[in-house]
């Protein structure tokens, strides 16, 4: 079982955009009424791009794979980056 982040998936969602290398990924959170908030992260370099959601407990790929724990938003970044292909000599 995984740890549950109490502030909810948008405040989730804030803390991973803040764990991303700025330089090497750009990250937008996307809100809005009636829908279910995502973080669309993408690569600075390469383009490749992905969105992210999360709930009280996890990040989750769009295809419903989860990432890490919701209270977890660096090794949450970590496996983001090292999808999107992070440049090489580049922070992750």
């Amino acid at each position: 079982m995984t740890a549950a982040d109490p502030r909810g998936p948008q405040a989730a969602l804030e803390s991973l955009a803040t764990a991303l290398n700025p330089c090497e990924f750009a990250a937008i959170l996307v809100i809005g009424a009636g829908c279910r908030p995502c973080l669309t992260v993408a690569n600075r370099h390469t383009f490749a791009a992905e969105n992210i959601y999360a709930d009280r407990s996890a990040f989750w790929w769009s295809w419903a794979e989860p990432i890490a724990a919701a209270s977890d938003p660096l090794a949450a970044a970590h496996r983001i980056t090292g999808f999107l292909g992070a440049v090489p000599g580049g922070r992750p």
